[in-house]
Protein backbone atom coordinates (compact mmCIF):
# COMPACT_ATOMS: atom_id res chain seq x y z
CA UNK A 1 0.00 0.00 0.00
CA UNK A 2 1.74 3.15 -1.11
CA UNK A 3 2.19 5.92 1.73
CA UNK A 4 -0.38 8.49 2.31
CA UNK A 5 0.91 12.04 1.11
CA UNK A 6 0.75 15.23 3.84
CA UNK A 7 -2.13 17.65 3.10
CA UNK A 8 -0.49 20.76 0.98
CA UNK A 9 -1.57 24.36 1.86
CA UNK A 10 -1.99 26.66 -1.35
CA UNK A 11 -1.44 30.54 -1.76
CA UNK A 12 -4.92 32.65 -2.13
CA UNK A 13 -5.31 32.91 -6.10
CA UNK A 14 -7.02 36.97 -5.38
CA UNK A 15 -7.48 39.82 -2.90
CA UNK A 16 -10.54 39.52 -0.45
CA UNK A 17 -13.25 42.40 -0.97
CA UNK A 18 -11.66 43.77 2.22
CA UNK A 19 -8.37 44.43 1.05
CA UNK A 20 -9.27 45.37 -2.39
CA UNK A 21 -11.35 48.08 -0.74
CA UNK A 22 -8.69 49.17 1.66
CA UNK A 23 -6.02 49.78 -1.18
CA UNK A 24 -8.30 51.55 -2.78
CA UNK A 25 -8.51 53.72 -0.68
CA UNK A 26 -5.09 54.94 0.17
CA UNK A 27 -4.44 54.92 -3.46
CA UNK A 28 -7.25 57.51 -3.89
CA UNK A 29 -5.61 59.22 -0.93
CA UNK A 30 -2.45 59.33 -2.58
CA UNK A 31 -3.85 60.32 -5.78
CA UNK A 32 -5.63 63.28 -4.14
CA UNK A 33 -2.87 64.59 -2.70
CA UNK A 34 -0.76 64.61 -5.79
CA UNK A 35 -3.55 66.56 -7.43
CA UNK A 36 -4.05 68.66 -4.66
CA UNK A 37 -0.16 69.52 -4.76
CA UNK A 38 -0.32 69.83 -8.75
CA UNK A 39 -3.53 72.32 -8.76
CA UNK A 40 -2.10 74.45 -6.11
CA UNK A 41 1.58 74.99 -7.86
CA UNK A 42 -0.19 75.37 -10.71
CA UNK A 43 -2.73 78.28 -9.08
CA UNK A 44 0.15 80.00 -7.36
CA UNK A 45 2.02 79.85 -10.52
CA UNK A 46 -0.73 81.97 -12.72
CA UNK A 47 -1.38 84.25 -10.00
CA UNK A 48 2.13 84.98 -9.77
CA UNK A 49 2.10 85.30 -13.81
CA UNK A 50 -0.76 87.68 -13.25
CA UNK A 51 1.73 89.93 -11.00
CA UNK A 52 4.25 89.52 -12.66
CA UNK A 53 2.63 91.17 -16.23
CA UNK A 54 1.37 93.89 -14.28
CA UNK A 55 4.50 94.64 -12.80
CA UNK A 56 6.51 94.51 -16.18
CA UNK A 57 4.07 96.72 -17.57
CA UNK A 58 3.98 99.16 -15.18
CA UNK A 59 7.65 99.28 -15.52
CA UNK A 60 8.23 99.14 -19.08
CA UNK A 61 5.35 102.43 -19.04
CA UNK A 62 7.63 103.90 -16.36
CA UNK A 63 10.56 103.10 -18.23
CA UNK A 64 9.66 104.94 -21.38
CA UNK A 65 7.95 108.20 -20.08
CA UNK A 66 10.95 108.62 -17.42
CA UNK A 67 13.26 108.74 -21.01
CA UNK A 68 10.95 110.94 -22.45
CA UNK A 69 10.01 113.29 -19.93
CA UNK A 70 13.88 114.03 -19.15
CA UNK A 71 14.24 115.89 -22.15
CA UNK A 72 10.70 118.19 -21.59
CA UNK A 73 11.78 121.90 -21.96
CA UNK A 74 15.05 121.20 -23.98
CA UNK A 75 15.48 123.55 -26.83
CA UNK A 76 12.02 125.12 -26.37
CA UNK A 77 10.98 128.31 -24.39
CA UNK A 78 10.08 126.65 -20.80
CA UNK A 79 6.65 128.92 -20.83
CA UNK A 80 5.85 126.02 -23.82
CA UNK A 81 7.34 123.00 -23.18
CA UNK A 82 4.33 121.44 -20.90
CA UNK A 83 0.84 122.05 -23.02
CA UNK A 84 -2.24 122.22 -20.82
CA UNK A 85 -4.62 123.50 -23.69
CA UNK A 86 -7.40 121.16 -23.15
CA UNK A 87 -9.90 121.61 -26.34
CA UNK A 88 -8.98 118.34 -27.75
CA UNK A 89 -9.35 116.30 -24.64
CA UNK A 90 -12.63 114.33 -23.90
CA UNK A 91 -15.02 116.68 -21.63
CA UNK A 92 -11.95 119.33 -21.62
CA UNK A 93 -10.31 117.55 -18.39
CA UNK A 94 -6.99 117.22 -18.22
CA UNK A 95 -6.98 115.59 -14.98
CA UNK A 96 -8.51 112.75 -12.86
CA UNK A 97 -10.81 111.71 -16.69
CA UNK A 98 -12.96 108.52 -15.72
CA UNK A 99 -13.13 105.51 -18.44
CA UNK A 100 -15.74 103.27 -17.62
CA UNK A 101 -15.59 99.62 -18.65
CA UNK A 102 -19.03 97.89 -18.13
CA UNK A 103 -19.89 95.23 -15.37
CA UNK A 104 -17.49 93.70 -13.67
CA UNK A 105 -14.55 95.85 -14.75
CA UNK A 106 -13.06 98.56 -12.75
CA UNK A 107 -13.15 101.69 -14.34
CA UNK A 108 -9.47 103.76 -15.16
CA UNK A 109 -8.63 107.40 -14.01
CA UNK A 110 -6.29 109.08 -15.93
CA UNK A 111 -4.89 112.32 -16.38
CA UNK A 112 -2.72 113.89 -19.46
CA UNK A 113 0.74 114.49 -20.04
CA UNK A 114 1.75 116.48 -22.78
CA UNK A 115 4.71 118.67 -23.43
CA UNK A 116 7.74 119.23 -26.07
CA UNK A 117 11.38 119.43 -26.51
CA UNK A 118 13.55 120.08 -29.61
CA UNK A 119 15.23 117.07 -31.56
CA UNK A 120 18.65 117.06 -30.63
CA UNK A 121 20.18 115.55 -33.78
CA UNK A 122 18.14 117.18 -36.10
CA UNK A 123 19.20 120.88 -37.27
CA UNK A 124 19.21 123.32 -40.64
CA UNK A 125 19.80 126.20 -41.86
CA UNK A 126 17.12 128.32 -44.09
CA UNK A 127 15.31 131.24 -44.51
CA UNK A 128 11.61 131.75 -44.34
CA UNK A 129 9.26 134.76 -45.86
CA UNK A 130 5.74 134.31 -46.64
CA UNK A 131 6.10 134.06 -50.74
CA UNK A 132 8.49 131.51 -50.80
CA UNK A 133 7.75 129.59 -47.72
CA UNK A 134 10.57 127.90 -45.37
CA UNK A 135 13.92 127.50 -48.12
CA UNK A 136 17.20 125.44 -46.42
CA UNK A 137 20.39 126.43 -47.39
CA UNK A 138 23.40 124.89 -48.19
CA UNK A 139 21.64 122.44 -50.43
CA UNK A 140 20.04 120.32 -47.50
CA UNK A 141 16.93 118.75 -47.74
CA UNK A 142 14.76 117.79 -44.89
CA UNK A 143 16.13 113.86 -45.19
CA UNK A 144 12.58 112.39 -43.17
CA UNK A 145 9.23 112.88 -44.47
CA UNK A 146 7.42 114.66 -41.43
CA UNK A 147 3.76 114.30 -41.29
CA UNK A 148 0.64 116.49 -40.77
CA UNK A 149 1.04 118.36 -37.23
CA UNK A 150 4.90 118.14 -37.20
CA UNK A 151 5.91 121.11 -35.84
CA UNK A 152 9.41 123.44 -36.31
CA UNK A 153 10.95 126.02 -34.49
CA UNK A 154 12.76 128.82 -37.07
CA UNK A 155 14.97 131.00 -34.72
CA UNK A 156 16.92 133.88 -35.77
CA UNK A 157 20.95 134.61 -33.97
CA UNK A 158 20.48 135.18 -30.73
CA UNK A 159 17.71 133.24 -29.83
CA UNK A 160 14.79 135.76 -28.68
CA UNK A 161 12.98 135.98 -31.80
CA UNK A 162 11.69 132.47 -33.55
CA UNK A 163 8.63 131.06 -35.20
CA UNK A 164 7.18 127.90 -34.75
CA UNK A 165 5.07 126.40 -37.73
CA UNK A 166 3.01 123.24 -38.23
CA UNK A 167 2.84 120.97 -41.03
CA UNK A 168 -0.12 120.71 -43.10
CA UNK A 169 -1.73 118.03 -44.54
CA UNK A 170 0.16 116.20 -46.90
CA UNK A 171 3.56 116.77 -44.44
CA UNK A 172 6.67 117.70 -45.76
CA UNK A 173 8.69 115.37 -47.68
CA UNK A 174 12.73 114.00 -47.43
CA UNK A 175 13.30 114.89 -50.51
CA UNK A 176 12.25 118.44 -50.51
CA UNK A 177 14.43 121.39 -50.10
CA UNK A 178 11.80 123.82 -49.73
CA UNK A 179 8.43 123.99 -48.62
CA UNK A 180 5.32 126.30 -48.50
CA UNK A 181 2.87 123.62 -47.01
CA UNK A 182 3.63 125.08 -42.96
CA UNK A 183 1.24 127.05 -41.23
CA UNK A 184 2.39 129.64 -38.44
CA UNK A 185 1.60 128.92 -34.92
CA UNK A 186 1.38 132.46 -33.40
CA UNK A 187 0.66 130.87 -29.53
CA UNK A 188 3.85 129.35 -29.49
CA UNK A 189 5.86 132.39 -31.30
CA UNK A 190 7.54 135.15 -30.55
CA UNK A 191 7.83 137.28 -33.46
CA UNK A 192 5.53 137.50 -36.70
CA UNK A 193 5.86 135.75 -39.92
CA UNK A 194 7.19 138.85 -41.64
CA UNK A 195 9.86 139.28 -39.20
CA UNK A 196 12.78 141.09 -40.65
CA UNK A 197 15.66 138.42 -39.22
CA UNK A 198 14.09 135.30 -40.87
CA UNK A 199 14.85 136.50 -44.25
CA UNK A 200 18.74 136.66 -43.06
CA UNK A 201 21.64 134.93 -45.11
CA UNK A 202 24.66 133.48 -44.44
CA UNK A 203 26.19 133.15 -40.97
CA UNK A 204 23.30 135.17 -39.87
CA UNK A 205 20.72 133.02 -41.44
CA UNK A 206 17.96 131.34 -38.93
CA UNK A 207 18.52 127.96 -37.21
CA UNK A 208 15.85 125.46 -38.25
CA UNK A 209 14.90 123.22 -35.39
CA UNK A 210 12.43 120.34 -35.36
CA UNK A 211 9.78 120.01 -32.19
CA UNK A 212 8.99 116.33 -30.92
CA UNK A 213 5.73 116.46 -28.85
CA UNK A 214 4.06 113.66 -26.75
CA UNK A 215 1.12 113.38 -25.15
CA UNK A 216 0.72 110.16 -22.36
CA UNK A 217 -3.13 109.30 -21.37
CA UNK A 218 -5.11 105.97 -20.68
CA UNK A 219 -7.26 105.23 -23.77
CA UNK A 220 -10.36 102.42 -24.43
CA UNK A 221 -8.85 100.19 -26.74
CA UNK A 222 -11.71 97.06 -27.36
CA UNK A 223 -12.57 97.57 -24.09
CA UNK A 224 -9.37 97.11 -22.31
CA UNK A 225 -7.47 100.85 -20.69
CA UNK A 226 -4.11 100.61 -22.56
CA UNK A 227 -1.54 103.54 -21.02
CA UNK A 228 -1.25 105.34 -25.17
CA UNK A 229 2.13 107.41 -26.26
CA UNK A 230 0.77 109.82 -28.72
CA UNK A 231 3.27 111.41 -31.12
CA UNK A 232 1.36 114.64 -31.19
CA UNK A 233 -0.72 116.91 -29.13
CA UNK A 234 -3.24 118.20 -31.36
CA UNK A 235 -5.34 115.24 -31.86
CA UNK A 236 -5.74 111.76 -30.34
CA UNK A 237 -5.42 109.87 -33.31
CA UNK A 238 -5.21 106.20 -31.95
CA UNK A 239 -3.96 104.80 -35.84
CA UNK A 240 -0.25 106.71 -35.04
CA UNK A 241 0.05 106.20 -30.93
CA UNK A 242 1.89 103.82 -29.16
CA UNK A 243 0.57 101.80 -26.86
CA UNK A 244 2.90 101.37 -23.45
CA UNK A 245 1.24 98.91 -20.95
CA UNK A 246 -2.54 96.88 -20.57
CA UNK A 247 -4.97 96.88 -18.39
CA UNK A 248 -3.79 100.25 -16.58
CA UNK A 249 -5.99 101.66 -13.76
CA UNK A 250 -4.51 104.53 -13.14
CA UNK A 251 -2.38 107.48 -14.40
CA UNK A 252 -1.43 110.29 -12.14
CA UNK A 253 0.39 113.56 -12.86
CA UNK A 254 1.62 116.03 -10.13
CA UNK A 255 3.80 118.93 -10.61
CA UNK A 256 7.01 120.03 -8.63
CA UNK A 257 6.85 124.00 -8.98
CA UNK A 258 9.48 126.35 -7.82
CA UNK A 259 9.91 127.11 -4.37
CA UNK A 260 11.66 130.09 -2.92
CA UNK A 261 15.12 128.74 -0.70
CA UNK A 262 14.56 130.10 3.51
CA UNK A 263 17.06 132.93 2.39
CA UNK A 264 14.89 133.89 -0.48
CA UNK A 265 13.40 137.48 -0.62
CA UNK A 266 9.98 135.54 -1.60
CA UNK A 267 10.58 133.13 1.10
CA UNK A 268 7.08 134.24 2.88
CA UNK A 269 5.20 133.61 -0.43
CA UNK A 270 2.43 131.30 0.49
CA UNK A 271 2.58 127.82 -1.44
CA UNK A 272 0.47 127.37 -4.77
CA UNK A 273 -0.94 124.20 -3.59
CA UNK A 274 -2.92 125.84 -0.74
CA UNK A 275 -5.51 123.24 -0.65
CA UNK A 276 -2.95 120.06 0.27
CA UNK A 277 -2.66 119.39 4.02
CA UNK A 278 -0.19 120.95 4.94
CA UNK A 279 0.12 123.04 1.59
CA UNK A 280 3.10 122.65 -0.36
CA UNK A 281 4.22 123.28 -3.68
CA UNK A 282 2.97 120.59 -5.29
CA UNK A 283 0.05 120.57 -8.11
CA UNK A 284 -2.20 117.63 -8.10
CA UNK A 285 -1.01 115.72 -4.99
CA UNK A 286 -3.12 114.24 -2.60
CA UNK A 287 -5.77 117.43 -1.38
CA UNK A 288 -4.75 119.07 -4.32
CA UNK A 289 -8.94 120.68 -5.11
CA UNK A 290 -9.75 120.75 -8.42
CA UNK A 291 -8.30 124.42 -9.40
CA UNK A 292 -4.99 123.57 -7.83
CA UNK A 293 -4.24 120.36 -10.02
CA UNK A 294 -2.38 121.79 -13.04
CA UNK A 295 -0.26 125.01 -13.55
CA UNK A 296 -1.81 127.41 -15.01
CA UNK A 297 -0.46 128.88 -18.39
CA UNK A 298 -2.73 132.17 -17.96
CA UNK A 299 -0.93 132.99 -14.83
CA UNK A 300 1.42 136.43 -15.33
CA UNK A 301 3.45 138.06 -14.69
CA UNK A 302 5.27 134.60 -16.94
CA UNK A 303 8.90 133.14 -16.31
CA UNK A 304 10.75 134.56 -18.75
CA UNK A 305 14.43 134.64 -20.00
CA UNK A 306 15.58 137.95 -18.76
CA UNK A 307 13.88 137.94 -15.25
CA UNK A 308 16.62 137.62 -12.29
CA UNK A 309 16.17 134.02 -10.98
CA UNK A 310 14.90 135.76 -7.62
CA UNK A 311 12.14 137.65 -9.39
CA UNK A 312 8.14 136.75 -7.88
CA UNK A 313 7.48 135.48 -11.30
CA UNK A 314 9.51 132.26 -11.13
CA UNK A 315 7.15 131.02 -8.09
CA UNK A 316 3.28 130.86 -9.60
CA UNK A 317 1.47 128.46 -10.89
CA UNK A 318 3.09 128.95 -14.29
CA UNK A 319 4.13 125.91 -16.05
CA UNK A 320 7.28 127.75 -16.85
CA UNK A 321 8.15 127.27 -13.04
CA UNK A 322 7.78 123.21 -12.98
CA UNK A 323 11.14 121.39 -11.60
CA UNK A 324 9.84 117.60 -11.75
CA UNK A 325 7.33 115.69 -12.47
CA UNK A 326 5.88 113.06 -10.57
CA UNK A 327 4.28 110.00 -12.57
CA UNK A 328 2.25 107.25 -10.85
CA UNK A 329 0.89 104.20 -12.53
CA UNK A 330 -1.79 101.49 -11.46
CA UNK A 331 -1.50 98.33 -13.50
CA UNK A 332 -3.59 95.42 -12.84
CA UNK A 333 -4.17 91.74 -13.77
CA UNK A 334 -5.92 91.17 -16.98
CA UNK A 335 -8.95 88.99 -14.85
CA UNK A 336 -9.81 88.27 -11.62
CA UNK A 337 -8.77 85.36 -9.38
CA UNK A 338 -11.38 82.55 -10.37
CA UNK A 339 -11.04 81.13 -7.06
CA UNK A 340 -13.00 83.48 -4.90
CA UNK A 341 -9.63 85.27 -3.74
CA UNK A 342 -9.99 89.25 -3.21
CA UNK A 343 -6.75 89.74 -4.05
CA UNK A 344 -5.36 93.36 -3.69
CA UNK A 345 -7.26 96.24 -2.96
CA UNK A 346 -7.45 99.46 -5.41
CA UNK A 347 -5.26 102.45 -3.47
CA UNK A 348 -5.69 106.40 -4.27
CA UNK A 349 -2.62 107.86 -6.24
CA UNK A 350 -1.99 111.53 -5.40
CA UNK A 351 -5.52 113.14 -5.91
CA UNK A 352 -7.62 110.66 -7.70
CA UNK A 353 -9.98 109.33 -4.61
CA UNK A 354 -10.55 106.09 -6.81
CA UNK A 355 -9.63 103.60 -3.51
CA UNK A 356 -12.28 100.61 -3.38
CA UNK A 357 -12.34 97.34 -1.66
CA UNK A 358 -9.95 94.01 -2.70
CA UNK A 359 -11.91 92.93 -6.08
CA UNK A 360 -10.23 89.81 -7.16
CA UNK A 361 -7.88 91.71 -9.43
CA UNK A 362 -4.24 92.12 -8.62
CA UNK A 363 -2.67 95.40 -8.52
CA UNK A 364 1.13 96.93 -8.30
CA UNK A 365 1.61 100.40 -8.03
CA UNK A 366 4.80 102.54 -9.47
CA UNK A 367 5.69 106.06 -9.01
CA UNK A 368 8.58 107.92 -10.29
CA UNK A 369 9.70 111.60 -9.82
CA UNK A 370 11.74 113.24 -12.68
CA UNK A 371 13.19 115.92 -13.06
CA UNK A 372 13.57 118.34 -15.71
CA UNK A 373 16.25 120.27 -15.82
CA UNK A 374 16.11 122.13 -19.34
CA UNK A 375 13.32 123.95 -17.56
CA UNK A 376 15.60 126.40 -15.26
CA UNK A 377 15.86 129.07 -18.37
CA UNK A 378 19.54 129.83 -17.67
CA UNK A 379 20.21 130.15 -21.38
CA UNK A 380 18.44 130.51 -24.88
CA UNK A 381 17.51 127.56 -26.18
CA UNK A 382 19.07 127.65 -30.19
CA UNK A 383 22.23 126.00 -30.72
CA UNK A 384 24.43 129.90 -30.77
CA UNK A 385 23.61 131.96 -27.98
CA UNK A 386 24.96 135.43 -29.70
CA UNK A 387 25.57 138.33 -27.72
CA UNK A 388 23.01 140.26 -26.80
CA UNK A 389 23.28 140.65 -23.05
CA UNK A 390 19.15 140.35 -22.88
CA UNK A 391 19.54 136.80 -24.37
CA UNK A 392 21.28 135.49 -21.06
CA UNK A 393 19.43 135.40 -17.83
CA UNK A 394 20.56 137.68 -14.96
CA UNK A 395 20.72 136.16 -11.37
CA UNK A 396 22.41 132.94 -12.63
Amino acid sequence: MPPSKSPRTHAPHGFTLVELLVGTAVTSIILFAVAFTVLAVQGSYQTESRIKVAVEGARTATSFIERRLRMAGYGVDPRFAFDFNVSQLPTGTKSNYALNFGTGVPKSVTDDLAFRYRDPSWLRRGTYDTAQGLVLTGGDAFGVDFPEGRRFIIACMGGRDYLVMKARSGGVKKDEKKTSNLDVDASLSSVAADAGCLTQTGGSAPYVMMLHELRIRIMDLGGRPFLMAFPGIDTLDLSTAVPLAADVESFQVAYVMNRPSPSSPFAALPAIDGGSSPANWVLGDVGSVSTERTPDPTVTPAPMYGMDYEDAARYNRHPGNIRAVRVSITVRSTRAEPSGRRAFARENLEDSAEKAAADGFYRTNMTTTVRVPNMMSRSAFIPEVGTDPTDIVSGG
